[in-house]
């Protein structure tokens, strides 16, 4: 298997992603349903989850958690997120809900809060690594970059020499094309907007997103563009 190669895990709803090497890991675990996929793409990389060194959570939601429990007992896997998610992951905390920056969020926030609880369900796992900004995973080779905005714990991995990261939801790329979170599931405008800003600072040129394509090759250039824009059109210049 290829050192450092990245294999994409997609279903409808999310991606998440393998990366193969000395030190395999996870970034991510999509949704409940998409056990099936991580346990084959494992398989046809000649691993087993028992293989597994890291999970890593760029943010709480379902979608990103929802193998999550799982996989952790099957893996024994030491799980990374980042620290104000973290009490969320493990249950000490409930789900933020649908925010209040977008049409459809509010009317979301209208929806009885049990039915969202069951769509958006995932099982409690343990952290073994609540992270803040400036931390590192030294292993492989990652540092932490706290990215609020669209959870206030929200992380990015950003692993400097391959110039790459993964970034979560806070840049989608459906078609080919940079955009926003889903806002109805998000809190802060102005802070995905610093939080892009923050990326497009980076020398990054591969953005590994939770839904969409990489983006990539120019991520950083790409993702400046798409904050530029937004900050026009939502009147935050």
């Amino acid at each position: 298997m290829g050192t450092g190669e990245i294999i994409t895990i997609g279903t409808a709803t999310a991606n998440c992603y393998l990366v193969l090497g000395e030190i395999p890991y996870l970034v991510d675990t999509n949704v409940p349903k998409a056990r099936r996929r991580i346990m084959a793409a494992l398989s046809g990389h000649g691993l087993s989850a028992g293989d597994l060194r890291y999970i890593l959570i760029t943010h709480y939601h379902y979608d990103h958690t929802g193998c999550l429990a799982e996989l952790k007992r099957l893996s024994g896997a030491r799980v990374a997120a980042g620290e104000k998610d973290a009490a969320v992951i493990c249950g000490e905390s409930p789900q933020r809900g649908p925010g209040d920056i977008s049409p459809a969020g509010r009317m979301l926030r209208k929806v009885p809060a049990s039915f969202l609880e069951k769509y958006h369900h995932f099982d409690a796992c343990e952290v073994d690594m609540a992270l803040r900004e400036g931390d590192a995973i030294e292993e492989l080779g990652l540092e932490v970059l706290e990215l609020p905005g669209h959870t206030e714990g929200g992380v990015a991995f950003y692993q400097r020499e391959r110039k790459l990261a993964f970034i979560g939801d806070l840049v989608s790329n459906f078609f080919h094309r940079p955009g926003p979170p889903f806002l109805s599931f998000s809190y802060d405008k102005g802070a995905i907007l610093q939080s892009m800003r923050r990326l497009g600072d980076l020398d990054l040129d591969y953005a590994y997103p939770g839904h969409g394509s990489v983006i990539g090759p120019g991520a950083a250039e790409k993702i400046r563009a798409l904050a530029a824009k937004l900050a026009s059109r939502w009147g935050l210049a």
